[in-house]
């Protein structure tokens, strides 16, 4: 009897012992990810950004909406300042963002420019997976930083195309 209650309670301890490592792992790898943000850009340009010095928010407009389609995007909204684009996203997308019922899952890029200073604008956007685009219980996922890549090429892509040494990638 002895020998079966005190198995129970070194059994009994590992599993604890096992909880808090566990939850103790989490944490501190929670904290890791938070810690690794950058702190170099201003809160708006945390995604993906690129400053333009020397054209008119019309022409980056111009350009960007051309570079956006250029990579199979949908422009659903175009002002001065603001743009939408859109895709299908892929299998993957789908996947990944849960559309089970057999809708398409879209990518919406949500762009901005803003002045800096007089001669310069920064273009800046955020990026999201959509689900039921389109209808009442459309839903938005906004992606992190750390899924920014593609995007920060397409911004880099955009002032590239203005040939200007002094644009420079945020």
């Amino acid at each position: 009897m002895k020998r079966t209650v005190a198995y129970l309670n070194l059994k009994t301890s590992k599993q604890g012992f096992r909880t808090i490592l566990g939850s103790a792992a989490t944490i501190v790898g929670s904290l890791l990810l938070l810690g690794c943000q950058s702190t170099g850009k201003p809160a708006s340009a945390h995604f993906a950004s690129v400053e333009i010095q020397g054209n008119t928010p019309g022409q980056i407009r111009d350009v960007a909406v051309e570079v956006f389609k250029q990579h199979e995007y949908l422009v659903t909204r175009s002002t001065p300042s603001n743009m939408v684009f859109e895709k299908e996203g892929t299998e993957w997308d789908k996947v990944a963002y849960g559309n089970w019922l057999g809708g398409a899952v879209w990518i919406r890029v949500k762009a901005s420019i803003v002045p800096v200073s007089e001669v310069i604008f920064r273009l800046h956007c955020n990026a999201f997976m959509v689900r039921d685009r389109g209808t009442a219980s459309e839903e938005e996922v906004k992606l992190t930083s750390l899924q920014s890549h593609s995007y920060q090429k397409l911004m880099d892509e955009i002032a590239q195309r203005f040939h200007s040494p002094s644009s420079t990638s945020k």
